[in-house]
Parts: C-alpha cells; sequence; structure tokens
C-alpha cells in the first residue's frame, strides 16, 4: 500500500475564530507567564546550586534525577515563551540575521527577520520533531536562497501526520498528544507571518515531517520600499 504525503499552507477556513481564540490565550497568558517564570527561575537555580554543591559525591541516580529536573524546565520555558510570543504580539526587530550554523545551509544564507522571533520558532519545530521520533530518528535543517525567497526547512522521520491532524496542525490549543497545550505551531504560523513569511507543513503517516519556513529575500525587501 502506498501512502501519499498531504501537505498544508498556515491559513485557517475561519480567521474570526483564530482571533478570538488567540485573543484568550493571549489573556491567560499576559496574567501568568510572569509569575511562572519567576517560579521556574527559582526551582532552576536551586537545580543547579544543589548540582554543583554535591559534585562528586552525588549518586548517579539523584544525578539522573536532577539532570531530568533541568531538561524538564527547558520545556517549561519553552511554554512560557510561546504564551509570551502571542500574548505580546510586539512588531519584529527584523535584521539580517545569519543561518549559516544551521546544518546543510548555504553559505551566507540570511533571513531578514527578528532573530530572537526566529529562535522561538526553530526551538518549537524541533522540539515537536523530537517527541515525533520517541524511539530516535533523522533531523535535518535545510537553508536554502532561491529569490525571491529565502526557505529554511525541518524535516523529520518521525511518526507523521494523517490527513486531519495535518488540517488542524495550526489551530491554537488542538493537540494529538496528552497533556499538551498545543500552541507551539500557532506561535510558529504566528511569528513567521509577523517577518513578512509562511509556513508550509506536510507530512506523511509513518514516514515523518516537513515545515517550510518561506521569508522574503532582502533584496526582494528593498525592492518593494523602492517601489
Amino acid at each position: 500500500m502506498t501512502t501519499n504525503a498531504s501537505s498544508v499552507s498556515d491559513g485557517l477556513p475561519d480567521e474570526r475564530l483564530l482571533a478570538e481564540r488567540l485573543w484568550t490565550i493571549g489573556r491567560m497568558a499576559s496574567c501568568i507567564s510572569g509569575e511562572l517564570r519567576q517560579c521556574t527561575s527559582v526551582v532552576r537555580n536551586s537545580a543547579y546550586f544543589l548540582n554543583l554543591h554535591l559534585g562528586e559525591n552525588i549518586d548517579d541516580k539523584t544525578r539522573r534525577h536532577l539532570s531530568i529536573l533541568i531538561r524538564e524546565l527547558r520545556g517549561v520555558d519553552l511554554l512560557i515563551s510561546n504564551l509570551s510570543a502571542l500574548a505580546d504580539q510586539r512588531p519584529p526587530d527584523r535584521q539580517p540575521a545569519d543561518v549559516e550554523l544551521l546544518v546543510h545551509a548555504a553559505s551566507g544564507t540570511q533571513v531578514f527577520c527578528d532573530p530572537e522571533q526566529l529562535t522561538c520558532v526553530l526551538a518549537n519545530l524541533f522540539t515537536n520533531s523530537i517527541q515525533a521520533m520517541p524511539a530516535g530518528g533523522q533531523l535535518r535543517v535545510l537553508g536554502r536562497v532561491r529569490h525571491p525567497e529565502v526557505t529554511i526547512t525541518v524535516e523529520d522521520s518521525g511518526t507523521g501526520m494523517d490527513d486531519e491532524t495535518l488540517r488542524r496542525a495550526f489551530e491554537p490549543l488542538f493537540s494529538r498528544t496528552p497533556q499538551r497545550l498545543g500552541i507551539g505551531l500557532t506561535v510558529v504560523r504566528s511569528l513567521v507571518g509577523l517577518n513578512g513569511g509562511r509556513v508550509e507543513l506536510t507530512s506523511t503517516p509513518g514516514a515523518g515531517t516537513t515545515v517550510a519556513l518561506r521569508f522574503p529575500s532582502q533584496v526582494e525587501l528593498l525592492t518593494e520600499a523602492n517601489q
């Protein structure tokens, strides 16, 4: 049996529904993100202190659990950043951002965007890919310049998505994974859009998912500005 890949762009059939959901999430985020970040900072500092203070005297089991605690705190930090991004919706501080550090990025590849927002976008995509490959797999990041666009592609060999999940992937608060809030791709869509780009999602059940971030090149932006 042959399974075909399906794709979806970052549009939603009902933009009014999206706006209402984002407004609700934003109100919630503005109330709790600051307090959550303060709490996680205290816990993280305590974990680092214990790890440093115990030093070589710490047994393997305790060290492993401290590592788990610190790792999970990074996940909470990403969630808080996502909530803050939805609540803030600030205009991006767009500037040339080098992406040569990405695997297989062409030399000199630049994205004209807010580097902090791009970092948040990639963190969400990497997290999704890792969670989709519980038994391991391959994660590739490609950078390509093809006028008038600069494209960053994130590909994984994970579980992929069925047609229904793919169709609803950008909906806020939608998730097939238990105990996940379901705002990661919503944040990706929002931040990429703020930076003048768009998101394309392609997935094959059992074979993996590809996310293409397409931004206008700096040459294209300058051309538009001079028209």
